[in-house]
């Protein structure tokens, strides 16, 4: 005699083994995206570092040559004019 619910939990296994290989599919295929999307974004990084180092340099001329307040004064005046 047949249980009944062999055809049934048979039925689900399988419907829970496709998913799995959806779900596993997917996940690579998120995973290439976010390589691309690091390696993309390692440009970036690299532009900001140097971007960074620029501005750091800058200011220590500025501040070295005493030129400095002035920068500030003209930041403080763009802020007022925008309130």
């Amino acid at each position: 005699m047949r249980n009944p619910y062999d055809e049934q939990q048979t039925q689900i296994l399988a419907r829970i083994t496709n998913n799995v290989v959806k779900l596993n599919e997917t996940l690579l295929e998120l995973n290439q995206k976010i390589e691309e999307i690091n390696e993309m974004n390692s440009d970036l990084v690299a532009f900001s570092n140097i971007w960074n180092h620029y501005q750091r340099n800058a200011n220590l001329y500025l501040a070295s040559t005493n030129s400095l307040e002035p920068a500030k004064a003209s930041k403080q005046q763009r802020q007022q004019r925008q309130r």
